[in-house]
């Protein structure tokens, strides 16, 4: 059994890069994100974008506090808001992107290594 309590996860930026990096962060709670399927924590503050991306694993969402909007390619273009205790399955390869309108922290289970494509630069 592994219990990882929220208060005592260690935050890494989401972007070291960005204007604002900590406004987004992530911890890695289970896994080995460059070799097999992990589960992560991500935070980020209200207003925050997540732009247009994709992975090439399926991605499993638990929003944990605040707001959450996503929206998709193929159909699902339109922003969804999810809510604490629901739950999102991305599947892999599908262009996706959202926006935390309040601060958010969710959970988020990848079923294999962990990836990130700019949709902009590439497609699946």
């Amino acid at each position: 059994m592994t219990i990882v309590p929220l208060k005592t996860i260690k935050w890494s930026v989401c972007d070291s890069t960005a204007p604002k990096p900590d406004v987004c962060q992530f911890a890695y709670v289970r896994g080995d994100p460059a070799k097999e399927p992990n589960h992560k924590m991500i935070k980020a503050r209200a207003g925050f974008v997540f732009p247009p991306h994709w992975h090439a694993g399926n991605e499993h969402l638990v929003i944990v506090s605040g707001t959450v909007t996503i929206a998709a390619e193929g159909g699902q273009e339109r922003d969804e808001l999810l809510v604490p205790g629901d739950y999102l399955n991305i599947p892999a390869r599908r262009v996706h992107w959202g926006a935390c309108p309040t601060d958010c922290v969710f959970y988020l289970y990848v079923d294999g290594p962990d990836t990130y494509f700019d949709a902009k630069t590439q497609r699946p």
